[in-house]
């Protein structure tokens, strides 16, 4: 039965878009009652917009002689606030992304097992890796001539491949399953030549390597080298063949970012230097420095190869210190480790025995050296750190056979420059790498040149291994390596971009030298004085103030060469007095030579 709509009824409708309403505790969203009612028996159901459910009540039909209607009522869904969930209580919060170990809190809010960090319980606790052990050796390769007649390259390569595999045929090769970083020095080949050797240590779960050997002749270098610029090692190295320093890495942890540089100073118009390459440890970075420093030959002039390793010395304590500054400044756990072959016999070629002598280290540039790049040799000796021979003619045949006479000589070192952990340099374990079976090669009877003959041989290389544990700072689980790449690449541009190599790379006392602008400064002199050209001599400077002398180049005034700090000096005659050190004359000043002034322009007897 059909019926008319009463209005009767429209003081019990509610509004369809009232507000919603919220629960305390629960955070229960509900909206409020919405009241329709069917018109008739014909009439169409209501519907009920989001968050409501129909329900029915009353039914058509008659009753004491009235008739009834069937009425309907929208009642609110509950609905619980954002980022909670769990039915009329709303007591289960939401983590959108999961928590994976974890478990979600509050919403968006996890709580992570020990160890486990971010948002989403994502980021693992660190492995527990608390040291480094790290292996250097000298692969001897020169595969140019004369030397690939009797380097033995490919014989040598063939057995170390094998000594890497762990197979039995050969001895003197640490446990490598306990070794992370591998540091490999005159590998003067093209790395396909020695992807034997890759591919041994890859299988041995060295899976990062730093690819072809370096530096090359196009790598850079300081901007006033000593002896040779970029140009002359490239004419050198296409006149050789010889196309890189033969530096590379491999390690078990991921290489973050390598850089490679030639000596500012070598005696050689061919590749040579250093690589750097940054390794993410465990959340540490840390900076592996390779290096084959100047061997000796001194080519008819007394003590070279030592005063050009000198020069080496100082540049390599000052990359070391900008790099460990910019580690420092942005506090990430750090460490700096120096190694490979630095061709400096703590001994001075006085040895004649493998074993340490200690009471042998008499050189005081030889301490110098060293103590530039954080090793006290004195200290490190008597504590067993360092002593036995990496160059032996009594162990090491082919060291032996490569020897004009017996000496015994340290000349491969693993080193902790610097650290955010306290530990100091570990022991340095010597090892003689060889072949248990004779192999057969060809060697040259001299140096350079000659005639070749066969013969055999137990070492796979004229150096001794040495291998080194140090001790790791402490991690963070929040560690960024982009904070890390970013603090290295800092370092490295202002090592590179500025003067910094340039001024590193300096004559100390009685070093060889050019002119004044090739000895130290006060700020890199390692006795703390400043230092010019005598003759051909590093020699102390003057300071302001001090007497000086007429020379033929340069001055005994320290600064001489400064123009940009405004510190330079030059020797002034005064008629009372004599002749003294003073500052360089500013803008306006009366002149006679440009190098009286900070502009380095004497123009009209006036400084510009």
């Amino acid at each position: 039965m059909k019926h008319p709509f009463s209005t009767s009824l429209l003081p019990f409708l509610s509004s369809f878009f009232s507000l919603l309403k919220t629960t305390d505790a629960s955070c229960v969203v509900r909206p409020p009652d919405k009241n329709e009612v069917c018109l008739g028996f014909w009439e169409t159901k209501p519907s009920c917009p989001a968050d409501y459910e129909r329900i029915k009540y009353g039914s058509c039909g008659c009753k004491w002689g009235f008739c009834t209607k069937s009425y309907y009522k929208c009642k609110g869904i509950p609905k619980c606030c954002d980022g909670w969930s769990g039915g009329s209580s709303c007591n289960k919060p939401i983590c959108t992304n999961g928590c994976n170990s974890g478990v979600c809190i509050s919403p968006k809010s996890c709580d992570c097992p020990d160890g486990y960090s971010g948002s989403s319980c994502e980021i693992a606790p660190l492995p527990s890796v608390e040291k480094l052990t790290v292996l250097t050796l000298n692969f001897a390769c020169r595969d140019v001539a004369p030397f690939s007649a009797c380097d033995n390259c490919q014989t040598r390569f063939k057995l170390l491949a094998a000594a890497f595999a762990n197979e039995s045929s050969v001895e003197g090769l640490p446990d490598l399953d306990s070794v992370d970083v591998i540091l490999a020095q005159e590998l003067g080949t093209d790395k396909n030549n020695f992807a034997q050797i890759s591919s041994a240590l890859q299988d041995r779960g060295f899976k990062y390597n730093t690819g072809d050997p370096s530096p090359t002749p196009s790598d850079i270098i300081c901007d006033d080298p000593l002896l040779f610029d970029i140009d002359d090692k490239q004419i050198g190295s296409a006149l050789s063949g010889l196309e890189s320093g033969g530096l590379v890495t491999w390690s078990r942890y991921p290489i973050i970012d390598t850089h490679a540089q030639n000596w500012c100073a070598h005696s050689l118009p061919v590749p040579a230097g250093y690589l750097l390459t940054l390794l993410d440890v465990a959340g540490r970075a840390i900076t592996v420095i390779n290096l084959h420093a100047m061997a000796e030959f001194d080519f008819g002039l007394e003590d070279s190869a030592e005063d050009v390793r000198t020069y080496q010395f100082g540049e390599l304590s000052g990359l070391a210190k900008t790099v460990s500054d910019s580690f420092h400044g942005d506090k990430i756990p750090f460490s700096v480790v120096l190694g490979g072959d630095f061709n400096e016999d703590a001994y001075s070629r006085e040895s004649q025995a493998p074993d340490p002598n200690c009471g042998l280290i008499s050189s005081t540039l030889v301490e110098r050296k060293f103590s530039s790049v954080g090793l006290d040799i004195h200290d490190a000796c008597g504590s067993n750190v360092i002593g036995e021979a990496t160059w032996d003619t009594t162990k090491n045949d082919l060291a032996d056979r490569f020897s004009d006479g017996s000496a015994h000589q340290v000349l491969d070192y693993l080193i902790q420059y610097s650290s955010s952990h306290s530990g100091e340099s570990p022991k340095n374990i010597v090892g003689v790498l060889k072949s248990k079976v004779a192999w057969n090669g060809k060697f040259c009877e001299d140096t350079f040149s000659g005639h070749t003959f066969t013969d055999t041989a137990y070492a796979l290389s004229d150096h001794n291994t040495v291998t080194a544990t140090f001790q790791l700072p402490q991690g963070e689980a929040n560690s960024n390596v982009n904070a890390a790449l970013a603090a290295f690449n800092n370092a490295i541009d202002s090592w590179t971009n500025g003067k910094l190599a340039d001024n590193a790379a300096c004559g100390q006392e009685d070093s060889l030298c050019f002119d004044d602008s090739d000895c130290c400064s006060k700020d890199y002199s390692w006795t703390f004085e400043g230092q010019h050209c005598d003759g051909i001599y590093c020699k102390p400077c003057n300071e302001l103030g001090g007497p000086c002398g007429t020379q033929i180049k340069g001055s005994e005034c320290c600064g001489y060469y400064d123009y940009s700090s405004g510190l330079g000096a030059h020797c002034e005659l005064f008629f009372s007095g004599g002749p003294k050190c003073i500052q360089k004359f500013d803008s306006g000043a009366s002149c006679l030579f440009n190098e009286e002034c900070q502009s380095l322009r004497c123009n009209w007897f006036r400084c510009d």
